[in-house]
């Protein structure tokens, strides 16, 4: 049986911003931050991050880190599959990633991290691991991670966004809400009153992406999701919003590099 998660302590001496882009993925991500001059963005939410904060990311948010300098950035990022809560019978401890809205309930500070026991429980699995180089099926490192799981599932304390995307943020909500439809920069310049130069400009600094780009991550992952549960890919591919398969097939290609069918199959 597979562990069915990853769990790692990385380090970057001088992180540059080009290399942290805007994206998502399948499984559940718990990054607990240790060293850094940055913020993290979680949809439509901005954080402000200090050393011990948790950020807590659900399955398809879009998300990224923004550093605000080169300061060196080290962090433990813990990947676990949805998979894991039924493989080890703590199906229970799922409902915090599952029940939680779409761009809420990600930031965990740093006192409640401490006074819940969720850092302890990553020093211990660090300890336990001798510094994570021990297979991640060992019973004991198992143990920690459905702990890691059944505390964060605990905690009802979690921090607001604390930083202001101003209009970018209406406009993050209205493409997650409108992805599928038509949808140009002169629709959005019209509709929140700001110059399509300034959207892209703001758009591109606060997330990583072109507002296109965005969209098209948007329909992608929707695509993704659709097949998931068991539509054809070309349905789904209209219910996302591409206009016919060719041009899902291109922004596929694009994105992910090789045939949807090799993925999705």
């Amino acid at each position: 049986m597979e562990a069915c998660y990853h769990i790692f302590e990385s380090y970057t001496a001088a992180p540059t911003n080009a290399h942290f882009n805007l994206h998502n993925h399948n499984e559940y991500e718990i990054l607990l931050f240790l060293e850094g001059d940055a913020r993290y963005v979680v949809e439509d939410n901005i954080y402000t991050l200090e050393p011990g904060n948790l950020i807590i990311i659900r399955k398809h948010e879009f998300h990224r880190i923004y550093h605000n300098s080169a300061a060196p950035y080290r962090r433990v990022v813990l990947m676990v599959s949805p998979d894991f809560f039924q493989q080890n019978a703590c199906a229970d401890y799922e409902a915090q990633f599952l029940n939680a809205s779409m761009g809420t309930g990600h930031k965990i500070s740093a006192d409640v991290a401490r006074s819940s026991g969720l850092y302890d429980a990553f020093l211990r699995y660090k300890k336990y691991s001798g510094d994570y180089s021990l297979p991640f099926d060992a019973p004991v490192l198992n143990s920690i991670i459905i702990e890691i799981l059944y505390l964060i599932n605990q905690i009802r304390d979690f921090s607001a966004s604390d930083i202001s995307m101003g209009p970018i943020r209406s406009v993050i909500l209205y493409l997650n809400n409108h992805y599928a439809g038509d949808i140009t920069l002169d629709i959005l310049q019209e509709k929140f009153f700001i110059s399509k130069y300034y959207l892209c400009r703001e758009f591109r600094k606060a997330t990583g992406l072109t507002v296109h780009e965005y969209i098209r991550r948007k329909r992608l992952t929707k695509v993704r999701e659709l097949c998931a549960q068991g539509a054809p890919i070309g349905d789904a591919a209209l219910e996302a919003g591409f206009h016919d398969y060719s041009s899902f097939y291109r922004a596929f290609q694009k994105e992910y590099g090789v045939s949807p069918r090799k993925v999705m199959a």
